[in-house]
């Protein structure tokens, strides 16, 4: 755990202590430099069955297409400006923020349910723009159940600080949900429960803005927004962002 004030440890420093499968499936160019082909003892048939998974999903999405429901045909017909094309958005990978939650956590009662509010112990990040430490903030999460899948809807301030001799503050916040079979969701926010659990079982995707004052970045950052793909497991979430361009 880095001390305050200290600036986060480098990719090689981080690969033998990580806990987490590091042999993502990294299509950018970028992160193909700075993150190694390895696998941790213990994840490798979890990475086969994920893999084999997906090339199942992919050979299923390459079937014909099927044949629209009438209510699909009503919606076409009701379709505004139909002969107009919009541009379509792009996603560029931008940056990685891992955070560390505190164990304890306050609750608060919320009409039939609990609301969770939670503190980072710890946190850094790294991209395009550059790097640093996550310095304060929090998350509140409430867990929901709708049928046979569970919800937790996340909310989250974060406080970033850059690498730079002067350094930069960032505000940064994340709001999104992940969603999955409810013992799923609950084990992976169980430091224990979660050690036998793959964080990919569970879909965890945010929607992310950020807002600074600081002349150096404020062009690059506070007009932006990204979408999150995250992993949480236990105490820690990991998120990579992409710009929407």
């Amino acid at each position: 755990m880095a001390n305050p004030g200290q600036l986060p440890p480098t990719t090689s420093d981080l690969i033998d202590a990580s806990d987490w499968d590091t042999a993502l499936v990294i299509t950018d160019e970028w992160m193909k430099k700075i993150v190694p082909e390895r696998r941790h003892s213990g994840w490798e048939a979890v990475e086969r069955q994920w893999v084999g998974n997906k090339q199942s999903q992919q050979s299923t999405d390459s079937r014909p297409s099927r044949e629209l429901t009438r209510k699909e045909y009503e919606a076409i017909e009701r379709f505004p400006y139909p002969q107009r094309a919009l541009p379509t958005p792009q996603l560029e990978f931008d940056f990685r923020m891992r955070v560390i939650l505190n164990p304890q956590s306050a609750s608060v009662a919320v009409n039939d349910g609990f609301k969770k509010w939670s503190t980072f112990s710890d946190g850094s990040w790294s991209g395009r723009f550059g790097y640093g430490l996550v310095v304060n903030g929090g998350q509140e999460s409430q867990d929901m159940i709708h049928g046979k899948t569970a919800a937790t809807s996340v909310e989250g301030m974060h406080r970033l600080q850059t690498g730079d001799e002067v350094p930069a503050y960032i505000e940064c916040k994340t709001r999104g949900n992940m969603t999955g079979p409810p013992e799923l969701v609950k084990a992976l926010q169980d430091p224990e429960a979660s050690v036998s659990v793959d964080p990919r079982s569970c879909l965890f995707r945010v929607f992310v803005t950020m807002k600074t004052t600081d002349d150096r970045y404020a062009e690059k950052l506070n007009a932006g927004m990204w979408i999150g793909s995250c992993l949480w497991k236990g105490l820690e979430i990991i998120y990579d962002a992409y710009r929407v361009n």
